[in-house]
């Protein structure tokens, strides 16, 4: 059962469909396409909200890490490139926006700040399809207060 919690800075992109996947942890049971999700705000506190339910497509490996290209003219901080790795495959500066932009951030850059202290990361892009959402309709379970019995 893929249950998944999110930042309220999250909400109204899942809730509007332009996030469509979420980088998460490996899992001891991970999801596979065809689980339902259940996505979640405030997730095992009061006024826990559901926001959605919604069919898992795919899952694919990610691996995000820093790579230091060197110091700069006073060395006192060394530049750093970020890589992103999709199954193995390591993707452009274009595919990293867009894999930023499908994740919720505005850019890859916000991504990046939002990683910083986390890398190296390795784990699971869980994706799923919005608009086969249960009932159809936006924000099944928004404005109700759902709380979690497990």
């Amino acid at each position: 059962m893929g249950l998944y919690n999110f930042q309220k800075r999250f909400v109204s992109k899942i809730l509007s469909g332009e996030k469509t996947h979420t980088i998460r942890a490996n899992r001891a049971n991970p999801d596979k396409p065809g689980n339902t999700l259940h996505l979640y705000t405030g997730l095992r506190q009061k006024g826990a909200r559901l926001l959605m339910r919604v069919p898992c497509v795919k899952v694919e490996d990610i691996e995000i890490s820093a790579r230091q290209l060197g110091f700069g003219i006073w060395k006192l901080t060394a530049s750093v490139a970020f890589v992103v790795r999709i199954d193995g495959q390591e993707l452009s500066a274009d595919e990293c926006e867009a894999l930023a932009r499908h994740d919720g951030f505005d850019n890859f850059a916000q991504m990046m700040m939002f990683w910083d202290g986390r890398l190296p990361f390795k784990g699971h892009i869980v994706h799923w399809n919005y608009a086969a959402r249960c009932g159809n309709k936006p924000g099944i379970g928004a404005g109700t207060k759902e709380t979690n019995s497990l």
